[in-house]
């Protein structure tokens, strides 16, 4: 019996040893080469996005026509978001520099106002008298932050062009991902011992659809709610309502907490328009959020990942904290691929254990 045993006991260390100096090449890589392995993982999750439209035009015609199409409408998006988007994009962000004083003195009297009020209604507070002039803090913030862009315009520059050099080569990636997603299936499943390549053939299969349905539900979703709370609020005469749209796009994607900090964004963005356009451009955010949790997300990303509340709080705290911004969108997938993992993989052995012990 310990014969039998001893065998097994060192493969599984071997095998945890494998990993560990898999996990460490992999952290090696990410330090040396950061802007191919962003490539990749760019490229990845484009293909996964894309993946669930691809696999339902398959049905209908032959594989290379359904990727042509998929991949023909994403460069149509991205030239309209170029063309269109960017530029409005860029002239609000400039209005909104340029009336960065103005808006700092008005949030001035706004303080200034609050405390006439407090000392109106309560004499017995003591408010200590404010030496700050939001104006002049404002306009020599917007002067540092022009004085600091102009410096470094190279920087950006070159940056600017590093990154359409990555998107670029991401999307082209991509479309071999999609092109050749069977035989890279097929040699992940060749990975495995003989024994396991159907396990692993259905963990590859699930680990796909999950994705897929994650990231390109999540993108749909996120685009409807930003350019509806955009478009709600232009409709109501909100000078910046492209920005705060956009905003709101790329906060949705980020669970629980992206929406809150995306209204408090919003709340000095409006306050120079009046109390009745901060109220009208907060009732539109919080409604659409609303509407997009109980509407769009059922219906657009159809199940759940399978991460219960307390599950989804921890990842998205979890990854925020670990990886920033990319830790919060993609906590909650990354929290369920650990489950399915677990059910493949941990599980099964430790139902092995507890059967061997108890016979």
């Amino acid at each position: 019996m310990q014969a039998a045993v001893a065998p097994d006991l060192w493969r599984r260390v071997a095998i945890g040893v494998v990993i560990v100096l898999l996990a460490l090449a992999a952290f090696w890589l990410a330090k040396h080469i950061p802007r191919t392995l962003s490539i990749f993982v760019i490229a990845a999750f484009i293909a996964f996005g894309v993946h669930p439209i691809a696999v339902r035009l398959e049905r209908r015609m032959p594989k290379p026509a359904a990727i042509a199409i998929v991949f023909a409408g994403l460069l149509l998006v991205i030239a309209i978001f170029l063309v269109i988007v960017i530029p409005l994009t860029i002239s609000q962000t400039q209005l909104l520099a340029a009336n960065l004083p103005g808006y700092a003195t008005a949030a001035q009297s706004w303080v200034f106002g609050a405390e006439a009020a407090l000392e109106q209604h309560f004499p017995t507070i003591k408010i200590p008298a404010s030496e700050l002039n939001f104006g002049k803090i404002g306009a020599a913030q917007a002067s540092s932050v022009i004085a600091g862009t102009v410096a470094s315009l190279g920087a950006i520059a070159l940056n600017t062009a590093t990154g359409f050099f990555i998107a670029f080569s991401a999307i082209i990636l991509s479309f071999f991902f999609l092109q050749y997603d069977t035989q890279i299936s097929d040699s992940f499943v060749s990975l495995f011992p003989p024994r396991k390549r159907q396990t692993a053939a259905k963990l590859a299969a699930e680990i796909t659809e999950l994705f897929s349905n994650y990231i390109s539900g999540q993108v749909i979703v996120s685009a409807i709610t930003g350019a509806v709370i955009a478009i709600l609020t232009a409709l109501f005469g909100f000078k910046f309502s492209l920005i705060i749209g956009i905003i709101s796009g790329v906060a949705y994607a980020i669970p629980v907490v992206g929406m809150l900090v995306a209204q408090l964004i919003a709340l000095p963005m409006s306050a120079p328009q009046g109390l009745w356009m901060i109220i009208v451009v907060q009732v539109i955010m919080f409604v659409m959020a609303r509407i997009s949790d109980n509407v769009l997300v059922p219906k657009i990303m159809g199940r759940s990942v399978g991460v219960g509340p307390i599950g989804s709080l921890f990842a998205v705290f979890a990854g925020g904290e670990l990886f920033g911004i990319p830790g919060l969108i993609l906590g909650i997938p990354a929290a369920a691929l650990i489950k399915i993992l677990w059910r493949y993989f941990v599980a099964p052995w430790i139902t092995a254990q507890l059967e061997r012990s108890s016979s």
